[in-house]
């Protein structure tokens, strides 16, 4: 059970919670925050014009509520009813989870003015696993609109969950003053971020591992990763990457040249990049997802008269989109590195085996097609590299005069999770087969980590007569990103 207090929510906790592994309970710390956040929400609103509780949104902001009107009460249903619009394909099971595990948590922030009720209720449905269908355009940076607006709906019973049936116990009716405040988020845009953020961090934390194979198979020079390069190094991350390297390859043999091929001499510069970069997401991803981040922001307390409301722009993900263009960046560079590797690893001047790694030099072609294959996920990861946060828009009749687009840049990084697991999977299957024809055995390394992925690569078939190959990526790429592969 993991505990929601709108304090701290480990990402790991998130990928637990996404994977239906753990179910959820809010902190009476939580439920208390939410209510005073309640009260001071209200008491403010009835002091000054508070934006989507007294007044339309967007460019409706400039229309008041009439606050005596008998059908007031209903904007708030027909906010939720008319921003509930989303298209294309539906969102996976761990991703609408996610959603809704941090906006549990932002709500817990107290920082909405929210009935802790609503809270109450995302809490059951993610217990439940009734989920809402969620589909993938509609939010461009600004706030998650659609898919609350989508969740609220399901949870008034109004929409069938992702399953087509109803949730067990919809809410009867939704308060206007409730209305903006759970739908001002970019919840399923964070948690896009962080299921990506972990798995790339396993997926590199592999491809350290597997490049550390390729570098034995092709005799290359430690001489890179010597403490004292290390030292000299321009970033910690760098050093760190070396230093792993140092390790990884010990007792591997006597190098062939005295200097390598930048694929291998220039490890510690890509790897230690995307590090840095995977670093400095996660510290965004670490505050927001505890972040009351809703426009208005609600502070103080009715008790003390410190209440107040702050209308602000911190809910546009410009720092977010600009923290995965960097990441990308830094991947589409190593994937260069990666797929110079496995050019090489077809190459018997680097493993003095046959080319292609086949069976013999009859012309049979052995892996050559894995060199295309990596080739075209490389591709699509070097797309992907294209900044995004450069992109803006205007709506909503000029009120809303930017955007920062960091749902592209999230969905981009899923895409490159997945393309990253077969780059890595393709070069696990080439090292393996190279060093199983070498004649090497994992009892030669020193380190346990090599010798464990050694036996995972070990594990893949062993039959190099020409063949189709399309089993074998698929084990291999299965197994880079197993988070025990690279451990």
């Amino acid at each position: 059970m993991i505990e929601i207090d709108g304090r701290r929510l480990e990402l790991g906790d998130i990928l637990a919670v996404a994977a239906g592994r753990h179910k959820v309970t809010l902190a009476p710390s939580a439920v208390e925050r939410m209510t005073a956040s309640q009260r001071s929400a209200r008491a403010t609103a009835q002091a000054r014009p508070v934006y989507g509780r007294s007044t339309g949104v967007g460019a409706n902001r400039s229309v008041t509520l009439n606050q005596a009107d008998t059908e007031v009460d209903t904007h708030g249903l027909n906010l939720l009813r008319s921003h509930a619009v989303d298209a294309g394909r539906a969102l996976d099971r761990e991703t609408v989870r996610a959603m809704l595990i941090i906006r549990l948590s932002q709500l817990a922030a107290g920082a909405s003015g929210i009935n802790p009720a609503v809270a109450d209720a995302v809490s059951e449905m993610l217990n439940a696993d009734t989920l809402p269908e969620v589909r993938e355009f509609g939010g461009i940076g600004t706030a998650d609109l659609p898919a609350l607006a989508g969740t609220a709906l399901t949870l008034l019973g109004e929409r069938p969950t992702m399953d087509g049936k109803k949730v067990p116990v919809p809410l009867e009716t939704w308060a206007t003053e409730d209305a903006l405040p759970f739908i001002s988020s970019s919840a399923l845009t964070i948690a896009q971020a962080v299921l990506a953020h972990q798995r790339l961090a396993t997926l590199l934390e592999n491809l350290t591992t597997v490049s550390a194979l390729t570098f034995a198979a092709m005799s290359g020079n430690s001489e890179a990763f010597a403490p004292e390069v290390a030292k000299a190094a321009e970033s910690d991350a760098l050093a760190d990457v070396a230093t792993t390297l140092q390790g990884l390859v010990s007792g591997h043999g006597k190098p062939a040249r005295i200097q390598d091929p930048y694929s291998l001499r220039m490890l510690p510069h890509a790897l230690g990049a995307v590090v840095e970069e995977l670093d400095a997401l996660k510290l965004v991803l670490e505050r927001l997802v505890v972040a009351g981040h809703e426009n208005p922001m609600v502070f103080g307390s009715v008790e003390d008269g410190s209440n107040g409301v702050a209308h602000h722009g911190l809910f546009q993900m410009s720092t977010l989109a600009r923290r995965i263009d960097g990441l990308q960046l830094a991947l589409g560079a190593a994937c260069t590195n990666t797929l110079g590797r496995i050019s090489r690893l077809c190459d018997p001047a680097y493993t003095g085996l046959h080319r292609f790694l086949a069976v013999d030099d009859s012309g049979q072609s052995g892996v050559m097609m894995l060199e295309y294959v990596a080739a075209a996920a490389v591709g699509h990861i070097r797309a992907n590299a294209q900044p995004v946060s450069l992109q803006t828009v205007v709506l909503s009749l000029g009120a809303e005069e930017d955007a920062s687009f960091a749902s592209v840049s999230t969905s981009r990084l899923d895409s490159t999770v997945r393309a990253l697991a077969t780059v890595v999977g393709v070069e696990l299957l080439c090292a393996s087969r190279a060093l199983r024809l070498q004649g090497r055995t994992p009892g030669e390394f020193a380190s346990p980590r090599f010798r464990k992925a050694f036996d995972a690569g070990l594990s893949l078939p062993a039959d190099v007569q020409d063949r189709d190959l399309r089993p074998d990526v698929d084990a291999a790429s299965h197994l880079a990103i197993l988070p025990e592969f690279g451990r």
